[in-house]
């Protein structure tokens, strides 16, 4: 009788079109693999570098699912790895977002202080939350805008630096102005499609000190990472899918790794 009344009341007051939207979102097949991998994951990052980070969400529909997989932008996994190893003393984050890198970086680098620029206040306090969560807030300064003027007045000598600032890499990251680049290791989100000859910019610039490789983003494995997640096949398929949207278009992710010729 309860339920009988709570569904006619339901139906009358929420719009048809409201609850056939709820009635897709609750059947459809991504979102339903979205929910088994947070259980499976405890929303925490399953594997990859950043292996038992807590995400900084409060449910399934709040994790990037890549993330929780462990595959998000698994091109530069292997370059990554090599440059922890190396132990740097500082970690320079340029596009902080919601903390994933400072984070994960703090996490595999003990010693490093992490200096975190974010310009959007609502994903500054993202990237503290994160650190906060995960036991490392002690060591990520949460930091605003990236400039020209506050990166060269850093403390700092030499640095690990992730870069993905949607173009502005193209001004920002100058040896000239900011001397400690020329010591620094350097994984930068490459956007020519945003700002036209960065790509040719960076490297004209560090090919005196730096090692240069161009990664491009490629398929996604499903079934390693099915393995490595403990998640079928087919929910690894829908869940390491990552778009990248600009002005209507799916760009591939595309990154520029410098590694300093001389020691960290």
């Amino acid at each position: 009788m309860i339920v009988a009344t709570l569904r006619r009341w339901y139906h009358a007051l929420v719009p048809f079109e409201v609850r056939r939207a709820l009635r897709v979102n609750r059947f459809d097949p991504t979102r339903r693999a979205r929910v088994r991998l947070w259980r499976t994951t405890g929303g925490r990052v399953a594997t990859g570098p950043f292996s038992g980070l807590l995400f900084n969400s409060r449910s399934p529909e709040d994790a990037y699912p890549p993330v929780l997989l462990g595959s998000y932008e698994s091109d530069v996994h292997e370059w990554l790895e090599r440059e922890i190893a190396r132990g740097w003393s500082a970690v320079v984050n340029i596009g902080s977002n919601n903390g994933y890198y400072s984070t994960g970086l703090a996490m595999r680098m003990p010693l490093a202080i992490v200096h975190a620029f974010e310009m959007d206040d609502t994903l500054r306090v993202e990237t503290r939350r994160s650190a906060e969560i995960n036991g490392v807030a002690n060591r990520v300064r949460a930091l605003g805008i990236a400039d020209l003027s506050s990166l060269a007045a850093l403390p700092i000598e030499h640095a690990l630096v992730v870069c993905d600032c949607e173009g502005y890499e193209r001004e920002l990251l100058n040896p000239a102005l900011i001397p400690w680049l020329s010591n620094a290791a350097m994984l930068v989100e490459l956007h020519d499609f945003a700002a036209p000859g960065a790509t040719d910019a960076l490297r004209s610039r560090f090919s005196a000190t730096h090692q240069i490789a161009i990664v491009e983003q490629q398929p996604r494995d499903a079934a390693a990472w099915a393995a490595r997640a403990g998640v079928s096949v087919a929910d690894a398929a829908r869940l390491a899918v990552e778009p990248r949207p600009w002005d209507g278009q799916i760009i591939p992710g595309r990154w520029m790794l410098l590694s300093p010729r001389g020691p960290a």
